[in-house]
Parts: structure tokens; sequence; C-alpha cells
């Protein structure tokens, strides 16, 4: 498995927990795009399965579940969404996430005893694996993000990756704990509802660090012109979770991630297949067995938006385990 960097600076923030305020001001880009990439697009999900929504209502006989799409950064338009699904919240046996506030603090814990899945704590760093030019180019990123350069340089690739996947209009915020999940999660601990976490994030973790440090140098390397996007993609990313179409603004991605990739075509569909089964296909097919599993005729699944659509997301899925799906409000 090889990870792809310019994928993960534009997607993190849709799919994992980020530390940041969505307060940056910029352009949609949904409004640059050519008619020949609202073509592209268009094609690209004309048959993606829920397609649209964040909010959906999957029932098998007495069982019922509100699967919602979350956002995990925070945005003033979050506070009437969680309003309104407070009631839905309040009925439920369980809250199932990401993971819940109780694994997130043994996640933490266990991170500071075993440092080297984030950060190289032998053999050269990041300084001395690199040309002198990419590690200018490379630092230079990192210092914009608030990252020195001697920190930097002994972050796994993949860690210094995410650490700069949020654009630097939003470093410093304190607003951590103001995501969708975590209001929910608030509502669920005020009503008393149990959470359950659907993963364990060591695995994704270990998954990233899969490769050896020179094949993900290897990477970087040639993804270093598509590093330090900014406020622009953050802007749009938002727009589109609101409108409730994350799937198109997956495929904006894509098509922008071809445009610019420095890899051969055929190399870089392969990477882009790759980072998807990564961040979504696997994990949203781990997740359906935990499901099934939990107890309670009323559940409520609260994941990442970019999770519930398209042929592998979480919503087909449970439709093919006999459940009816219909859109809900939001």
């Amino acid at each position: 498995m090889r990870l792809i960097y310019s994928i993960l600076f534009l997607l993190l923030p849709a799919l994992l927990p980020a530390w940041a305020q969505a307060a940056c001001t910029g352009t949609d880009l949904r409004t640059t795009l050519s008619p020949q990439d609202q073509s592209w697009i268009d094609t690209r999900i004309a048959d993606a399965p829920f397609a649209e929504g964040n909010h959906w209502i999957a029932q098998r006989g007495a069982r019922r579940i509100h699967v919602i799409g979350t956002l995990h950064l925070n945005d003033p338009r979050l506070q009437a969404i969680t309003a309104r699904l407070e009631p839905v919240l309040a009925a439920a046996d369980t809250l199932l996430l990401e993971i819940t506030p109780e694994d997130e603090a043994k996640l933490q814990a266990r991170l500071g005893k075993t440092p080297e899945l984030m950060f190289i704590t032998q053999g050269p760093t990041l300084i001395d694996r690199l040309s002198a030019e990419d590690w200018a180019t490379l630092s230079g990123i990192a210092q914009k993000h608030g990252i020195p350069g001697w920190m930097a340089a002994k972050m796994r690739p993949w860690f210094l990756a995410m650490s700069m996947s949020v654009p630097p209009c939003l470093r410093g915020s304190k607003a951590s704990k103001l995501g969708l999940d975590k209001r929910l999660q608030k509502q669920a601990k005020g009503n008393d509802i149990p959470m359950l976490s659907l993963e364990d994030p060591i695995t994704i973790l270990q998954a990233m660090n899969a490769e050896t440090l020179d094949e993900q140098l290897r990477q970087m390397q040639l993804s270093l012109s598509l590093m330090g996007q900014g406020a622009d993609e953050f802007v749009t990313l938002t727009h589109s979770y609101f409108e409730q179409t994350s799937w198109r603004y997956l495929a904006m991605v894509e098509r922008r991630f071809y445009q610019s990739s420095t890899f051969e075509e055929d190399e870089a569909r392969q990477l882009w297949d790759e980072a998807m089964d990564l961040m979504l296909v696997h994990r949203n097919a781990a997740w359906i067995p935990v499901i099934e599993a939990t107890q309670g005729t009323t559940l409520v699944v609260a994941v990442g938006a970019l999770h519930l659509p398209g042929e592998t997301g979480i919503l087909n899925l449970l439709q093919q385990q006999g459940y009816s799906l219909t859109r809900a409000a939001f």
C-alpha cells in the first residue's frame, strides 16, 4: 500500500478529527470549475447511490438507524443543526461514533507511550533523508503552519501531512470540541446515552506507517508542489457540506488531483484508489458488523459525511443488509 500525501492534504479535514475552527475566508473553488470539469464531475457521480444528504434513516423491521454525516470542524451553522438533531439523539439507545471521548483519551495516552507511531525516533530524520532543496521547500511549508523545522524533521511523513492539512488561517484555534461529532457527544452525555466507537484508530495509524520511510518520502517528494493547500479548499468543503453535496466535493478533489499530479495517469488513478481504500472503503466495510452487533432498536451513527455516499458507503452497505433507506431532515 502506498500513501499519497496530496490527497491527504485535501481530505483529512473531512475524514479525521481536525483541531481547528472553520473561520477562513476564501473562494469557493466550485465557482472556478470549467464546463469540462463540471461535466467530468457530473459523469463521475451520476450513478453513485445516496450522493446527497447528511441524514438518512435505515429501517429493517423494528430496527431504526439514523445515519448522520458529520463535519469534524466547528462552524456556527452547526448550532441550528445540533438543535434539530437533539430529539433524534434523545430517543436513541446508543450513539456510534468513529471514536468516543473515552477511547480518544485512551488513544492519546497510548500515543504518549508510543511516540514512534508519529515520530522518527531512530535513524536519520527527514532533513537527512531529503535533498537540501526539497527540505527547504518542505520546512518552509511546515513553518507557515506553525511547525518549526526541527520538529518537522522528526515527524513521520503521514503525521506531518496531517499536521499541515489545516490551513494557516485556522492555526491556533481553541475550538476543538465544536465539530458536529463533539456536539453530539455532549448531547449524548447529557442524556445518558451510551456511546460506542466504530473502530480502533491505532489500526489506521499502523496502516499509515505500513510503508518504509524512504517510500513515504518518495511519495512526499513527488507531491511537494501540492502541499500547503489554503483556505479555498476549506471554504469549498464547508459550503459543500452544508449543501449536503460532499460526494460532489470529493469528485472535484479527484479531478483536481489528476490535473495537478506529477504521476502518470495510470499510477495517479491507482494511488487515488489506494487512498480511498485506506480512508473510506475498508473502514466503511469494517463498521457494518459493529453496527449490526450493537444492541437496541434505535441507533444513531454519526461519522464523517464522506463515509455515507457511494457504492462502498455505509448507506449502500446497510441497504445490502436489508435496510430500507429514507432521507431525513438535517
